[in-house]
């Protein structure tokens, strides 16, 4: 199957006129390297305040740049990207880009470039996902029958996009998104991020699940710590913004302790939770109560966050989870998902992407997190 779904795709891809983006997902060349400078390895206090994209359609008119003007009109001075790997499930190992639901390699070379003249830095992530998961499947599961093979798909999948990343002008690049199951293998993960640094010059990061940041061995080779912040911070209690502010003391001790010996500034890679009763119990599950939605709560963990997190010196910043897929995309306090646009949530995040570099109260000085 690994094969003939590799002679699809290409035949797919010959067929719309768009190789250039699956071109190179199996050892190809360095390509166009344009930044030559060498990846940094300090970071600005809230150098990052940003909002993700995801790229869900390969439509060469999908107007990315129109979601992009937004995102900048917001005063986010960073734009997240979210561009796709699929496999079948977690005993697959074939990763393949569908080009019918990804941008081509050119497309994002001018998504990429608006956003840049647009003044945003770029956070370039691809993540994978489950074509046909089983049940209880995710990414953080996955266990191929051959972790070899799967390894190497992985590995051509990333140098791909981290080619392209360079080409563009991206910032920082991702090298995957929550594989908890593969964090283990240390060797194989030091070994993909020297690729990678082969072909792209500004900084490397890799998002950790909320859960799972300490088993990683190996962000000594990176230039960021990416995490998640789908915790949950009520235990099924109404989510007020105390108990949330509460909940967090822990969380944020915790988490600059381990920074310290670390010593890596810390990105917040996904920083969301859906319009629902249940957001702040269950961050991470947009399924679970669409049918209560309840923007009050989505805006309380915003705030219970930037709170938590502002004037801290060990944070890179922050992207948030996630803008629209469409400007025509009607949004408004009864839409569940994640998106904050026309619910309160957007205000709270307006107050911190306008305030200084350093993440700051609403009156616009920098702050100290609460004790």
């Amino acid at each position: 199957m690994r094969k003939d779904k590799l002679i699809i795709l290409v035949a797919f891809v010959l067929a719309v006129g768009a190789a250039a983006g699956l071109q190179g997902l199996r050892g190809s060349g360095d390509g166009d390297a344009r930044n030559t400078a060498g990846p940094a390895k300090a970071s600005q206090t809230g150098e990052f305040r940003g909002i993700t994209l995801q790229l869900h359609s390969s439509d060469p008119k999908h107007p990315y740049e129109k979601l992009i003007d937004e995102i900048a009109g917001t005063g986010a001075n960073t734009l997240g990207l979210v561009v796709t790997g699929w496999q079948e499930n977690c005993s697959s190992t074939s990763i393949f880009i569908d080009l019918r639901k990804t941008p081509s390699a050119d497309r994002l070379r001018q998504i990429i470039r608006h956003a840049k003249k647009r003044g945003l830095k770029v956070v370039l992530m691809p993540i994978v996902l489950l074509e046909n998961g089983r049940e209880g499947e995710w990414r953080g599961k996955i266990n191929p029958d051959k972790w070899d093979d799967w390894w190497e798909d992985y590995n051509s999948y990333i140098v791909h996009y981290a080619k392209l990343g360079q080409d563009s002008g991206a910032d920082v690049f991702i090298i995957g998104s929550e594989l908890v199951s593969t964090e283990k293998y240390t060797d194989k993960w030091r070994s993909l991020i020297a690729q990678v640094r082969k072909v792209f010059k500004g900084r490397l990061s890799y998002s950790a699940n909320w859960d799972h940041y300490t088993p990683v061995k190996w962000w000594d080779d990176l230039d960021i710590i990416g995490m998640t912040t789908y915790y949950d911070l009520t235990g099924g209690k109404e989510p007020t913004l105390q108990r949330l502010l509460d909940t967090w003391k822990p969380i944020r001790k915790e988490i600059l302790q381990w920074q310290a010996k670390i010593n890596r500034p810390i990105l917040f890679t996904e920083v969301g939770w859906p319009n629902q009763k249940t957001c702040a119990q269950y961050p991470w599950d947009y399924y679970r109560s669409p049918d209560k939605p309840d923007p009050t709560a989505q805006a309380n963990c915003f705030e219970a966050f930037f709170q938590t997190w502002v004037g801290q010196k060990a944070t890179a910043g922050f992207l948030v989870w996630e803008w629209r897929h469409h400007p025509d995309q009607k949004m408004d306090e009864k839409d569940p998902s994640y998106v904050p646009v026309g619910k309160p949530a957007m205000k709270v995040i307006s107050k911190y992407l306008n305030g200084p570099t350093r993440l700051a109260d609403a009156n616009g000085t920098p702050a100290s997190a609460p004790s």
